[in-house]
């Protein structure tokens, strides 16, 4: 399903542009600090493995990603639809709708304003949406070699990605299964 680049997905964030309006209701909350030891730092210590053979393949300009929550909104206001309707695959509604602006409210400008424009880059976890708006989310929680790198492909299928140096995951939990998202991104002002 390539209606979408994964670009331009995390710019429309899967919405028409008549639902924009609903952008000024929420806010965006604050982004609290992973723990160690929880299951997003597990996965980026495994993403880590992975990219760092990148690196030295020459894929991927850093060798290693910096877990950092910034951007954890993009993938979170969609986790947070699959966990309350605990359902996936999912067709998206106008309360998810409101759901996903309220969490994306200011992101895009937050973002941009502290990392430069275009610092969004991939992203993977979670489907594009259908033309009947269905979303699912696509990776199972794992840390074993084969799906991380499978994830990791995902996450590099943008010209952006390459040069990314932060990767912000969110894992929700849908039906007792958890799931795993991150989108990654790097820094244009420096």
């Amino acid at each position: 399903m390539k209606e979408l680049n994964r670009r331009e997905f995390l710019a429309l964030s899967g919405a028409s542009v008549a639902l924009l309006a609903l952008a000024a209701c929420g806010s965006t909350p604050s982004t609290p600090a992973v723990p160690a030891g929880s299951k997003e730092a597990e996965l980026v210590a495994a993403i880590n493995k992975v990219w760092k053979e990148k690196h030295d393949a020459g894929a991927v300009v850093h060798e290693q990603l910096t877990l950092n929550q910034d951007a954890v909104g993009a993938i979170r206001c969609y986790g947070r639809v699959f966990e309350e309707a605990n359902e996936t695959p999912h067709t998206l509604n106008d309360s998810d709708n409101k759901l996903i602006f309220g969490e994306l409210n200011g992101l895009e400008d937050k973002i941009r304003n502290k990392y430069g424009k275009d610092s969004l880059a991939g992203m993977a976890g979670i489907s594009e949406p259908s033309p009947n708006r269905v979303v699912a989310l696509e990776d199972a929680y794992s840390c074993e070699d084969a799906a991380v790198r499978a994830f990791v492909a995902k996450l590099l299928d943008n010209s952006n990605s390459a040069k990314a140096e932060f990767i912000s995951i969110y894992c929700p939990v849908v039906q007792g299964k958890t799931y795993m998202t991150a989108v990654v991104f790097r820094n244009n002002k420096a």
